[in-house]
Protein backbone atom coordinates (compact mmCIF):
# COMPACT_ATOMS: atom_id res chain seq x y z
CA UNK A 1 0.00 0.00 0.00
CA UNK A 2 2.79 2.44 0.70
CA UNK A 3 3.60 1.52 -2.51
CA UNK A 4 0.73 2.86 -3.63
CA UNK A 5 0.54 6.20 -1.91
CA UNK A 6 4.01 6.89 -3.57
CA UNK A 7 2.95 6.11 -6.99
CA UNK A 8 0.11 8.44 -6.58
CA UNK A 9 2.40 11.14 -5.16
CA UNK A 10 4.84 11.26 -7.86
CA UNK A 11 2.12 11.98 -10.45
CA UNK A 12 0.37 14.93 -8.50
CA UNK A 13 4.01 16.50 -8.66
CA UNK A 14 4.51 15.94 -12.10
CA UNK A 15 1.22 17.38 -13.33
CA UNK A 16 1.64 20.11 -11.18
CA UNK A 17 4.90 20.89 -12.74
CA UNK A 18 3.10 20.44 -16.07
CA UNK A 19 0.06 22.74 -15.19
CA UNK A 20 2.42 24.92 -14.35
CA UNK A 21 3.95 25.14 -17.88
CA UNK A 22 0.77 25.34 -19.40
CA UNK A 23 -0.08 28.45 -17.29
CA UNK A 24 3.28 30.27 -18.05
CA UNK A 25 2.15 29.31 -22.13
CA UNK A 26 -1.16 30.94 -21.40
CA UNK A 27 0.38 34.00 -19.46
CA UNK A 28 2.51 34.53 -22.78
CA UNK A 29 -0.31 34.15 -25.00
CA UNK A 30 0.55 38.13 -26.24
CA UNK A 31 3.92 37.79 -26.00
CA UNK A 32 5.28 38.57 -29.55
CA UNK A 33 7.37 35.65 -30.71
CA UNK A 34 7.10 33.44 -27.35
CA UNK A 35 7.60 29.53 -28.71
CA UNK A 36 5.14 27.28 -25.87
CA UNK A 37 6.58 24.75 -24.08
CA UNK A 38 5.00 21.11 -23.87
CA UNK A 39 5.80 19.06 -20.82
CA UNK A 40 7.92 16.34 -21.55
CA UNK A 41 6.25 13.06 -18.84
CA UNK A 42 8.57 9.55 -18.27
CA UNK A 43 7.76 6.94 -16.20
CA UNK A 44 10.09 5.47 -13.45
CA UNK A 45 11.68 2.47 -14.24
CA UNK A 46 9.69 -0.47 -13.66
CA UNK A 47 10.62 -2.96 -11.23
CA UNK A 48 10.21 -7.30 -11.14
CA UNK A 49 9.31 -8.20 -7.86
CA UNK A 50 9.57 -12.04 -6.92
CA UNK A 51 8.91 -13.54 -3.63
CA UNK A 52 12.80 -15.59 -2.11
CA UNK A 53 13.71 -17.98 0.53
CA UNK A 54 9.59 -18.46 0.46
CA UNK A 55 9.18 -22.38 1.22
CA UNK A 56 5.47 -21.89 2.12
CA UNK A 57 4.05 -20.20 -1.27
CA UNK A 58 1.37 -21.50 -3.12
CA UNK A 59 2.92 -22.56 -6.94
CA UNK A 60 1.95 -19.98 -9.92
CA UNK A 61 0.62 -21.36 -12.61
CA UNK A 62 3.51 -21.67 -15.06
CA UNK A 63 6.26 -20.91 -12.39
CA UNK A 64 6.84 -24.38 -10.44
CA UNK A 65 7.90 -23.16 -6.67
CA UNK A 66 11.75 -24.57 -6.46
CA UNK A 67 13.36 -24.58 -2.74
CA UNK A 68 14.87 -21.46 -2.19
CA UNK A 69 14.79 -19.92 -6.01
CA UNK A 70 12.93 -16.53 -6.27
CA UNK A 71 9.72 -16.69 -7.50
CA UNK A 72 8.39 -13.94 -9.55
CA UNK A 73 5.22 -12.01 -8.70
CA UNK A 74 4.89 -9.39 -11.28
CA UNK A 75 6.04 -5.96 -12.71
CA UNK A 76 5.65 -3.03 -10.46
CA UNK A 77 5.67 0.27 -12.27
CA UNK A 78 6.35 3.30 -9.46
CA UNK A 79 4.61 6.29 -11.30
CA UNK A 80 6.19 8.94 -13.79
CA UNK A 81 7.98 12.34 -13.79
CA UNK A 82 8.04 15.75 -15.45
CA UNK A 83 11.71 15.59 -16.78
CA UNK A 84 11.73 18.61 -18.70
CA UNK A 85 10.08 21.21 -20.88
CA UNK A 86 10.44 21.41 -25.02
CA UNK A 87 9.90 24.09 -26.53
CA UNK A 88 8.24 24.53 -29.50
CA UNK A 89 9.37 26.50 -32.36
CA UNK A 90 6.70 26.46 -34.77
CA UNK A 91 6.01 30.11 -36.75
CA UNK A 92 3.71 32.23 -34.81
CA UNK A 93 1.04 34.18 -37.01
CA UNK A 94 1.89 37.72 -37.64
CA UNK A 95 0.12 40.89 -37.15
CA UNK A 96 0.66 44.11 -38.47
CA UNK A 97 1.52 46.80 -36.19
CA UNK A 98 2.74 49.86 -38.63
CA UNK A 99 5.49 50.25 -36.43
CA UNK A 100 8.93 50.66 -38.04
CA UNK A 101 10.50 49.26 -34.55
CA UNK A 102 8.61 46.09 -35.26
CA UNK A 103 10.05 43.25 -37.40
CA UNK A 104 8.28 39.94 -38.00
CA UNK A 105 10.56 36.88 -38.96
CA UNK A 106 9.08 34.40 -41.30
CA UNK A 107 11.35 30.96 -42.08
CA UNK A 108 10.69 28.06 -43.92
CA UNK A 109 14.02 26.76 -43.80
CA UNK A 110 14.43 22.86 -45.05
CA UNK A 111 15.95 20.67 -42.20
CA UNK A 112 19.61 19.57 -42.47
CA UNK A 113 21.01 16.18 -44.49
CA UNK A 114 20.39 14.39 -40.94
CA UNK A 115 16.99 15.50 -40.61
CA UNK A 116 17.31 17.95 -37.82
CA UNK A 117 15.00 20.99 -37.81
CA UNK A 118 16.55 24.48 -38.48
CA UNK A 119 14.93 27.83 -37.40
CA UNK A 120 15.93 31.09 -37.52
CA UNK A 121 16.24 33.89 -34.82
CA UNK A 122 17.78 37.37 -34.27
CA UNK A 123 20.75 37.79 -32.44
CA UNK A 124 20.83 39.95 -29.26
CA UNK A 125 22.99 40.79 -26.23
CA UNK A 126 24.29 42.24 -23.42
CA UNK A 127 27.24 44.65 -24.54
CA UNK A 128 28.95 47.18 -21.56
CA UNK A 129 29.99 49.51 -24.62
CA UNK A 130 27.67 49.13 -27.39
CA UNK A 131 29.21 51.62 -29.64
CA UNK A 132 33.00 49.73 -29.24
CA UNK A 133 32.02 45.82 -28.53
CA UNK A 134 31.38 43.27 -30.66
CA UNK A 135 29.34 40.46 -29.07
CA UNK A 136 31.70 37.06 -28.02
CA UNK A 137 30.21 34.04 -29.05
CA UNK A 138 29.05 33.05 -25.25
CA UNK A 139 27.69 36.58 -24.90
CA UNK A 140 25.13 35.59 -28.05
CA UNK A 141 21.61 35.13 -27.25
CA UNK A 142 18.99 34.52 -29.87
CA UNK A 143 15.61 35.90 -29.73
CA UNK A 144 11.77 35.39 -32.34
CA UNK A 145 10.21 38.89 -30.53
CA UNK A 146 10.98 41.40 -32.75
CA UNK A 147 8.79 44.26 -30.67
CA UNK A 148 11.87 46.67 -30.49
CA UNK A 149 12.52 50.08 -29.80
CA UNK A 150 14.94 52.90 -28.84
CA UNK A 151 16.57 53.35 -25.99
CA UNK A 152 18.37 57.04 -25.25
CA UNK A 153 21.84 56.26 -27.17
CA UNK A 154 19.69 55.35 -30.19
CA UNK A 155 20.45 51.85 -30.09
CA UNK A 156 17.95 48.97 -30.88
CA UNK A 157 16.61 47.64 -27.90
CA UNK A 158 14.69 44.33 -26.91
CA UNK A 159 11.98 44.56 -24.27
CA UNK A 160 14.44 42.85 -21.53
CA UNK A 161 17.05 45.18 -23.14
CA UNK A 162 19.22 43.33 -25.08
CA UNK A 163 21.16 45.26 -28.30
CA UNK A 164 19.91 43.95 -31.52
CA UNK A 165 22.86 43.00 -33.19
CA UNK A 166 23.57 43.22 -36.83
CA UNK A 167 25.46 40.94 -39.27
CA UNK A 168 29.21 41.39 -37.60
CA UNK A 169 27.39 40.90 -34.06
CA UNK A 170 27.60 44.55 -33.61
CA UNK A 171 24.95 46.72 -31.69
CA UNK A 172 22.84 48.73 -34.39
CA UNK A 173 22.76 52.73 -33.64
CA UNK A 174 19.68 53.97 -35.84
CA UNK A 175 19.84 57.77 -34.18
CA UNK A 176 23.27 59.12 -33.50
CA UNK A 177 22.49 62.71 -31.51
CA UNK A 178 26.22 63.62 -33.16
CA UNK A 179 25.53 63.21 -36.76
CA UNK A 180 21.83 64.00 -36.94
CA UNK A 181 21.66 63.87 -40.53
CA UNK A 182 22.50 60.08 -40.48
CA UNK A 183 19.76 58.96 -38.40
CA UNK A 184 16.98 57.18 -39.16
CA UNK A 185 14.71 57.85 -37.06
CA UNK A 186 11.08 56.61 -37.78
CA UNK A 187 12.40 56.54 -41.29
CA UNK A 188 14.09 53.12 -40.61
CA UNK A 189 14.00 51.07 -43.45
CA UNK A 190 14.29 47.63 -43.27
CA UNK A 191 14.27 45.13 -46.31
CA UNK A 192 13.29 41.53 -46.77
CA UNK A 193 16.29 40.04 -46.41
CA UNK A 194 17.33 42.41 -43.46
CA UNK A 195 19.51 45.17 -44.90
CA UNK A 196 19.05 48.45 -43.00
CA UNK A 197 18.07 51.86 -44.81
CA UNK A 198 17.24 55.33 -43.81
CA UNK A 199 15.51 58.36 -45.91
CA UNK A 200 17.19 61.16 -45.81
CA UNK A 201 15.93 64.62 -46.09
CA UNK A 202 16.02 64.59 -49.85
CA UNK A 203 13.50 61.50 -49.66
CA UNK A 204 16.11 59.44 -51.13
CA UNK A 205 16.73 55.71 -49.74
CA UNK A 206 20.64 55.78 -47.69
CA UNK A 207 22.01 52.38 -46.20
CA UNK A 208 22.46 53.00 -42.93
CA UNK A 209 26.36 51.66 -42.46
CA UNK A 210 25.96 48.87 -44.72
CA UNK A 211 24.14 46.58 -41.57
CA UNK A 212 21.81 44.42 -41.74
CA UNK A 213 20.12 42.23 -38.79
CA UNK A 214 22.03 39.67 -37.23
CA UNK A 215 19.28 36.78 -38.35
CA UNK A 216 21.20 32.82 -37.43
CA UNK A 217 20.51 29.92 -38.76
CA UNK A 218 20.08 27.59 -35.44
CA UNK A 219 20.46 23.92 -36.33
CA UNK A 220 18.52 21.18 -33.58
CA UNK A 221 16.76 24.55 -32.08
CA UNK A 222 15.82 21.88 -29.06
CA UNK A 223 19.83 22.10 -28.18
CA UNK A 224 18.68 25.90 -27.07
CA UNK A 225 18.43 26.89 -23.04
CA UNK A 226 15.54 29.68 -22.56
CA UNK A 227 16.73 32.57 -20.21
CA UNK A 228 14.01 34.40 -19.55
CA UNK A 229 10.76 34.80 -21.91
CA UNK A 230 12.16 35.32 -24.98
CA UNK A 231 15.82 34.82 -24.90
CA UNK A 232 18.01 31.77 -25.47
CA UNK A 233 21.58 30.60 -25.32
CA UNK A 234 22.55 27.67 -27.72
CA UNK A 235 24.09 25.54 -26.22
CA UNK A 236 25.26 23.01 -29.28
CA UNK A 237 28.93 22.89 -30.87
CA UNK A 238 30.09 26.07 -33.60
CA UNK A 239 28.24 29.29 -33.66
CA UNK A 240 25.26 29.38 -35.52
CA UNK A 241 25.90 31.16 -39.02
CA UNK A 242 24.03 34.30 -40.59
CA UNK A 243 21.60 33.13 -42.53
CA UNK A 244 22.88 34.73 -45.53
CA UNK A 245 26.55 32.89 -45.27
CA UNK A 246 24.56 29.44 -44.63
CA UNK A 247 25.51 26.92 -47.60
CA UNK A 248 22.98 24.73 -46.47
CA UNK A 249 19.94 27.21 -46.59
CA UNK A 250 18.07 25.42 -49.00
CA UNK A 251 14.38 27.66 -47.90
CA UNK A 252 13.03 30.75 -47.79
CA UNK A 253 12.57 33.61 -45.20
CA UNK A 254 11.52 37.03 -45.13
CA UNK A 255 11.53 40.06 -42.57
CA UNK A 256 8.21 42.14 -42.72
CA UNK A 257 8.87 45.38 -41.35
CA UNK A 258 5.96 46.75 -39.11
CA UNK A 259 4.53 43.55 -38.02
CA UNK A 260 4.73 41.37 -35.25
CA UNK A 261 4.89 37.72 -35.49
CA UNK A 262 2.21 36.35 -32.40
CA UNK A 263 2.69 33.33 -29.66
CA UNK A 264 2.10 29.88 -31.28
CA UNK A 265 0.10 29.45 -27.99
CA UNK A 266 -2.87 27.89 -28.90
CA UNK A 267 -5.34 28.91 -26.30
CA UNK A 268 -8.16 26.38 -26.79
CA UNK A 269 -5.84 23.45 -26.72
CA UNK A 270 -3.99 24.77 -23.83
CA UNK A 271 -7.21 25.40 -21.73
CA UNK A 272 -8.43 22.03 -22.56
CA UNK A 273 -4.96 20.54 -21.51
CA UNK A 274 -5.26 22.32 -17.75
CA UNK A 275 -8.68 20.32 -17.69
CA UNK A 276 -7.46 17.05 -18.47
CA UNK A 277 -4.24 17.18 -16.27
CA UNK A 278 -6.06 18.38 -13.45
CA UNK A 279 -9.21 15.79 -13.46
CA UNK A 280 -5.87 13.69 -13.63
CA UNK A 281 -4.40 15.11 -10.67
CA UNK A 282 -8.08 14.73 -8.52
CA UNK A 283 -7.79 10.95 -9.63
CA UNK A 284 -4.40 10.71 -7.65
CA UNK A 285 -5.68 12.42 -4.90
CA UNK A 286 -8.36 9.82 -4.55
CA UNK A 287 -6.00 7.22 -5.09
CA UNK A 288 -4.15 8.41 -1.67
CA UNK A 289 -7.25 8.91 -0.27
CA UNK A 290 -8.75 5.16 -0.59
CA UNK A 291 -5.27 3.82 0.44
CA UNK A 292 -4.75 6.23 3.62
CA UNK A 293 -8.04 5.07 4.47
CA UNK A 294 -7.05 1.50 3.97
CA UNK A 295 -4.36 1.74 5.58
CA UNK A 296 -6.27 3.32 8.61
CA UNK A 297 -8.67 0.66 8.69
CA UNK A 298 -6.24 -2.12 8.85
CA UNK A 299 -4.25 -0.20 11.90
CA UNK A 300 -7.63 -0.37 13.10
CA UNK A 301 -7.55 -3.86 13.23
CA UNK A 302 -4.53 -5.07 13.65
CA UNK A 303 -4.85 -2.97 17.44
CA UNK A 304 -8.34 -4.75 18.53
CA UNK A 305 -7.12 -8.04 17.56
CA UNK A 306 -3.73 -7.32 20.01
CA UNK A 307 -5.91 -6.00 22.32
Amino acid sequence: MIRGLYTAASGMLSLQRKQDSLANNLANINTPGYKQDVGVMRAFPEQLLSRIRDQEGPDIQGMPQMGGQAVPIGRLHTGVYMSEALPVFRQGDIAETRDPYDVALMDNIQPDEEGNERRLFFSVARLADPATDTAEPEQLRYTRNGNWSVNADGYLVTPDGYYVLNNENQAIRVNDPDFPDQSAGHTLEITANGALFYRNDAGEQVPLNDQSLGIKVLTNPQQMVREGTNVYRYTGEGQPANVGDDPENTGFYGVKQGWLERSNVDPAQTMTDMMTVLRAYEANQRIITTVDGTMEKAANEIGRVNG
